[in-house]
């Protein structure tokens, strides 16, 4: 093959794995819905799933991949026999369709890549597994004889609308110009307007110079100085003319250029609007593989998948998104037959609506018709990690208590787990909507299930700011985090608990110094008479007012990232470009609102923070190590060691007991398959003894199966960590969270 042809056999290859993701993502929701479709629905599926197959298989011989079609091959025969033998697919045979689906996926994804030894083997056992449902088809079409039919008919219609393939990186090309074209557009405005001040005062010069009473003097020299007068007050109305003139070009100028970078960054932005199908497509198969390894049923619905929102936002909403499914599996839905005892039907249902707002907001909500939301276990969960206390938590509303469960290490499992447990999930969710400047609310009713609710920009180009002055400096509120800008009396400033507050309605909120936020030195807010200027944010459910310098307006502002070297500044979102070209940071309500919270910020306004004292050095806590195997033992004890505890090795449980009995521990990390007495065996004989009984116990085993973590629950240990999953960061984390 010359070079030429094998260009060109790259080119369509590299379009074949974009419509080959297309295909797969079709076929894979497809068989999704088939699995708790009923009648009536069941045959356009069927027939759905057959012409995506045929479609890969004619794009995959197209570009000469002879692996890919065959497997394509295998599908067709099960669809087809589905459709015309009455082929019924049982979970054994589509957990066999998906594995092979997602090979599939690997082969498409990097077609010109040759494939390793691992690749090959995965393909045979696709190859297999599908053949063994053919096969399974023929057996019982010998065996029960059906009406011979016919081959089926493959329609390939046109889509409904005119489409092209455009590659992303070129649209983020043309979005990065229309947004410089924003920054042109802002340097514009600011110099028509500084035009037109010029011309103004240059015409109050002008009148000045003609009230100005002229000194007399001899003979010529008079005469020459009132032709000089003349001649300046003629220059300069000239001047003036010309001055109005350029400032009224530039004024057109700026309006034009804005009017041309309006629609232009309106339409790259459109180019850039997917419908949130692009995300959600994919989902049903994942919650139905993270409702199969829980022994769980489940399904999802999914409502306004057709509402399009900028693909960079549908980008990082998949994690958030991720993990409220697998809280809506562990934590929500019940297993069948918990289920049926309640009432209600064997599996759950997820729901995913997406509904379009006023402005340039959407809102997605995730809920689930499971057990809810446990009050009382979030309650328990805040007071140990001391985020509230016990007395406080207590009185808390059911409604309020829940908002617990986006606090960071925060977990109403009872276990932790590889899969779960460790109490991040839904602060990462909170953490990334609010990087996009948005807020997520959580609602809940015992036995009903949970929702929550996420509101995010439709596109992140462009939004709405405060600017903001602080210690000399200019900072940028996003607008949609800011509740009001006011000023305050200070005789409004009342202390509460040593905390500077004022009154917002009929609520009292802290009031901070934002220059002690952001570590800038200078001095208090700038007073303007006996007021200061006051900024009150919003992030999530808490609400903060900052003292600030100056506020200098609201303004139209162009995001931009800090690059990839600063991935994540405390405090900073981003960065935007004022007309004059200076870099304004754009402020992260969420990490302020956090920080002022948490933190000594709001000191009385004026005094200064107290000395830290010198803390006494904390004693050496003492570990025990459970494990048969000298090399796992001396592993982990390395380890602990190297974290600074003091670490005792017992060889299987009997002796761990026994030193237990006869030592003091703060913490027992055991292996589950030991000699004499095995781990499960050990932590139920701990929690049964009225000393040892708040012992923390984390399980180290090579056992994964949902049984055995199941089973580990049962017996009372804290967490479980399989060995194949086993990572040394995550053991010190998981021990830290119980010392």
């Amino acid at each position: 093959m010359d070079k030429k042809k094998e260009e060109f056999l790259a080119q369509l290859r590299e379009t074949f794995r974009e419509e080959a993701a297309e295909h797969l993502a079709a076929i894979t929701a497809g068989l999704v819905a088939i699995e708790r479709s009923g009648e009536p629905e069941y045959a356009s599926l069927v027939e759905q799933v057959f012409r995506e197959a045929h479609s890969l298989k004619g794009a995959a011989r197209s570009v000469n991949l002879p692996s890919v079609e065959t497997l394509c091959q295998e599908l067709e025969s099960i669809f087809a026999a589905m459709q015309h033998e009455g082929l019924k697919l049982s979970t054994a045979m589509l957990d066999s369709i998906h594995f092979a689906l997602e090979v599939l996926e690997t082969m498409c994804r990097a077609p010109s890549d040759p494939q390793s030894q691992e690749s090959k083997e995965r393909e045979r056992q696709a190859n297999t597994a599908l053949k063994q449902i053919v096969e399974g088809a023929k057996a019982e079409r010998s065996e029960t004889p059906v009406a011979a039919t016919t081959a089926p008919r493959i329609v390939v219609s046109a889509g409904e609308h005119d489409t092209v393939r455009v590659s992303t990186q070129k649209l983020d090309a043309i979005l990065l110009e229309a947004e410089e074209l924003t920054g042109a557009k802002l340097a514009e405005i600011g110099r028509a307007a500084e035009l037109r001040t010029l011309a103004t005062d240059l015409a109050d010069w002008n009148r000045q110079r003609v009230r100005r009473p002229s000194r007399k003097r001899q003979g010529g020299d008079a005469a020459v100085e009132s032709e000089s007068i003349e001649s300046g007050m003629l220059y300069t109305r000239m001047l003036e003319s010309s001055l109005r003139k350029m400032a009224e070009a530039a004024h057109q100028d700026a309006l034009s250029l804005s009017a041309i970078t309006a629609r232009l960054l309106d339409n790259t932005k459109k180019l850039l609007l997917l419908p949130c199908s692009y995300l959600l497509g994919a989902f049903p198969k994942v919650l139905r593989d993270l409702a199969r390894e829980q022994g769980k049923e489940a399904e999802l619905l999914v409502k306004g998948e057709d509402i399009e929102i900028d693909r960079r936002v549908l980008d990082e909403l998949k994690d958030p998104l991720i993990h409220l499914l697998r809280n809506c599996v562990d934590h929500g839905i019940e297993k069948p037959d918990e289920r049926l005892k309640l009432g209600k039907q064997s599996y759950g249902s997820v729901t995913i609506s997406v509904k379009a707002l006023e402005g340039n907001l959407i809102e997605l909500t995730v809920s689930d018709d499971g057990a809810g939301i446990g009050a009382d276990k979030v309650r328990k969960a805040a007071v140990r990690l001391n985020l509230i206390a016990a007395d406080e938590a207590a009185s808390l509303t059911e409604d309020d208590a829940t908002k617990f469960i986006f606090c960071s290490g925060l977990s109403t499992s009872p276990i932790i787990t590889d899969l779960s447990g460790r109490g991040l999930g839904l602060a990462i969710v909170r953490e990334k909507v609010e990087k996009l400047g948005g807020t997520v609310t959580v609602t809940s009713k015992a036995g009903a299930g949970t929702s929550f609710r996420l509101i995010v920009p439709i596109s992140l180009v462009t939004f709405r700011g405060v600017l903001i002055s602080v210690a000399g400096r200019h900072f940028v509120f996003p607008t949609s985090n800011v509740l009001r800008v006011s000023r305050v009396k200070s005789d409004e400033i009342k202390t509460v608990e040593n905390r500077q507050t004022i009154a917002v309605g009929q609520q009292a909120i802290s009031l901070v110094r934002l220059r002690d936020i952001l570590e800038l030195p200078g001095p208090d807010g700038r007073i303007n008479g006996s007021t200061r200027q006051v900024v009150v944010v919003r992030a999530a459910d808490r609400q903060v007012a900052f003292l600030v310098d100056e506020v200098l307006g609201e303004q139209e502002v162009l995001a931009k990232s800090l690059g990839r070297q600063l991935p994540r500044v405390r405090h900073i979102a981003g960065a935007s470009i004022s007309g004059s070209g200076a870099v304004i940071p754009i402020l992260n309500a969420a990490d302020l609102v956090e920080t002022a919270s948490t933190s000594g910020a709001s000191l009385p306004i004026g005094a200064s923070h107290p000395a830290a004292q010198d803390a006494a050095p904390e004693p050496r806590r003492r570990l025990l190590i459970a494990e048969d195997s000298i090399t796992a033992r001396t592993l982990v004890k390395s380890i602990l060691e190297g974290a600074g505890y003091e670490v005792t090795a017992a060889v299987d449980g009997m002796d761990a007991l026994t030193r237990l009995k006869t030592e003091s521990f703060d913490l027992l990390v055991s292996d589950v398959d030991m000699p004499r007495m095995n781990g499960f065996e050990l932590t139920a004989k701990i929690r049964a003894d009225k000393r040892l009984g708040e012992l923390p116990v984390v399980l180290v085993t090579a056992l994964g199966s949902q049984k055995d973590r199941e089973y580990g629950i049962e017996v009372g240990a804290n967490a479980y960590i399989v060995k194949s999953d086993f990572d040394q960061g995550n053991l010190i984390e998981i021990i830290r969270r119980f010392l």
